[in-house]
């Protein structure tokens, strides 16, 4: 019993350790932000393509804070932070500070983990080489977790866009054709298509706002299409400086993009389905196939058992 509690002392001992530590390093961190924002004062002061929104209520916005707090340990590798702001762009989350709650999570996610396992084996006094070596694996899937739901938020927030796109240009058609100019049919579409996607409204509102600042509108196309990652994006901005260049009308390169999208969608579904039956193979041999010869012939085996029985005597 008093090497369980050495144990747990130790445990305590090294967690206190660890966060005064992660603590001093990130109030140096911050302390040498704030002199390096004091010796270069010039910064931009907006951009269309980050919102300052912040959680809204006191515990929300403290946990925020928090976050953005513990995460300035990883925000001194600019071309790492500069994926990651990409990444989180693409997901929709364009504060300021989501680098820093990124990897802010990734470390409470490391640390937070494997406590409860720890804590288990150290109240049973089992800790042993296979203990701690699942513990460290608990860490590393803490610390990986949210890399991978970024990944899955990013994928289906460009599924979403994707499914939009074809109405949002048969949308672009209508205005351009009834004579708007292609800054009003970019607001114009945005109000449309709020209630059949935010997403691409917060979008298109984005490229509405570089527009009217002045920026030419391919490159606030080619802009949509790097936020939001989707090829279709892309390719219809690839389109749109094509047909400028030599000169066809606009409405007329909408037309055949969208009507190209909804034949890749149509291809995409076919593509899905002919996978279908090679998905089920699994299922079937290992769950549906097992459960059906139990049904079926394990009657006639409970039968014949009982004949031979029968026999012998």
């Amino acid at each position: 019993m008093n090497f369980n509690i050495f144990i747990l002392i130790l445990a305590l001992v090294f967690a206190a350790v660890f966060l005064a530590v992660h603590g001093l390093i990130v109030n140096w961190n911050l302390k040498q932000k704030v002199r390096e924002r004091l010796k270069n004062p010039e910064q931009i002061i907006t951009s269309p393509i980050f919102r300052e929104e912040q959680p809204t209520g006191f515990s929300k916005g403290k946990i925020w804070g928090w976050l953005s707090f513990s995460g300035q340990w990883a925000l001194r590798d600019r071309d790492k932070v500069s994926k990651v702001r990409t990444d989180l762009i693409q997901a929709g989350f364009r504060q300021t500070t989501a680098p820093a709650v990124y990897f802010g999570l990734r470390a409470l996610f490391a640390f937070l983990l494997p406590v409860p396992l720890l804590l288990l084996l150290i109240i049973k006094a089992k800790i042993s080489a296979i203990g701690l070596l699942m513990a460290f694996f608990l860490s590393m899937f803490g610390f990986f977790l949210p890399t991978y739901l970024l990944k899955k938020k990013i994928s289906q927030r460009q599924s979403r866009i994707d499914a939009t796109l074809p109405d949002v240009m048969d949308l672009f058609i209508v205005c351009m054709e009834a004579g708007l100019s292609l800054n009003a049919s970019v607001h114009r579409v945005a109000n449309e298509i709020k209630e059949v996607s935010n997403d691409f409204h917060d979008e298109l509102q984005i490229t509405a706002a570089e527009l009217r600042t002045g920026i030419p509108w391919d490159e606030a196309f080619e802009g949509l299409g790097k936020r939001t990652g989707v090829q279709s994006l892309r390719s219809m901005a690839a389109l749109m400086i094509q047909s400028n260049r030599m000169g066809t009308s606009l409405g007329q390169s909408f037309r055949n993009q969208s009507e190209f999208t909804r034949e890749q969608r149509t291809l995409r579904s076919e593509e899905k389905a002919a996978k279908l039956p090679v998905k089920m193979i699994f299922p079937l041999v290992m769950l549906i196939l097992p459960a059906m010869f139990i049904v079926t012939v394990g009657p006639a085996l409970i039968h014949v058992k009982s004949i031979f029985h029968l026999l012998k005597r």
